[in-house]
This record gives C-alpha cells, structure tokens and sequence, in this order.
C-alpha cells in the first residue's frame, strides 16, 4: 500500500464509529486501572506494575493512528521532496 493510500485510510478509520467506539472503551479500561491501583491498599508491587503496563499499553494503542498518520506525512513529504510532487 502507497503512502498515500494508508494515510486516508487510517484518516477514514480514525473517523469511523467502531474506532471512536473502541477509544471510549479503552479510555475507560485505563480510568479502571488507575482507580484499581489507587482504591486496593494490599496490592502487591507486581500487580501495581502489571496494571501499569496495561495502562501505558492502552495509551500507545490510543495513539496509534495519530502516530502511524505522523509518520506517513513524514514520508509522504519525503518521497514528495524526492519526486517533485505527490499527492497527499
């Protein structure tokens, strides 16, 4: 796929209902998390870690797109530079 093509379709996915669906969840598997970690006195330091990660893991795959549309602009401008032109 042309950088150009996976840049509309993450914008199209981005856009869509499933993914503002998924986001919502995600947003509030991570605020259950972070209240688990702060509601449960007794947790252990390998469970607090392991919801930690699940936290951070959340946030990177919430950001995902965001990121993944960065770095194809980035070589969409490249290959632009390199060619003369090319079409966003």
């Amino acid at each position: 796929m042309k950088p150009s093509q996976a840049h509309v379709a993450i914008t199209a996915l981005e856009r869509s209902k499933g993914w503002k669906y998924l986001h919502k969840v995600m947003e509030q598997e991570v605020l259950s998390a972070a209240m688990a970690i702060a509601e449960t006195p007794d947790m252990s330091v390998d469970e607090i870690n392991f919801r930690r990660g699940s936290i951070w893991a959340a946030k990177s795959l919430l950001s995902l797109p965001e990121k993944l549309k960065l770095r194809l602009e980035n070589e969409i401008a490249l290959t632009r530079d390199d060619s003369g032109s090319a079409p966003l």
